[in-house]
């Protein structure tokens, strides 16, 4: 599946002990500019361009886009 990758502003999380973490956000468009899905942290964003980037659907996420005339 054709994507690219938008990096959104990091999401800011309080952990149990108080302190803030900020954690990367990626977007995945399609190529007719709309989101696919949304994923934080950069291990997700490797895993889940690979995943769109396969063959096969396991997770049921991706789909055909049918110009119509």
């Amino acid at each position: 599946m054709n994507h690219t990758i938008e990096k959104m502003p990091p999401l800011e999380i309080l952990d149990d002990k108080g302190k803030l973490i900020k954690i990367n956000g990626y977007a995945f468009m399609d190529e007719c500019g709309n989101c696919i899905i949304i994923v934080y942290g950069e291990g997700r964003r490797d895993a889940m361009s690979k995943y769109l980037n396969s063959e096969g659907d396991p997770l049921g996420i991706k789909y055909k886009i049918i110009k119509l005339k």
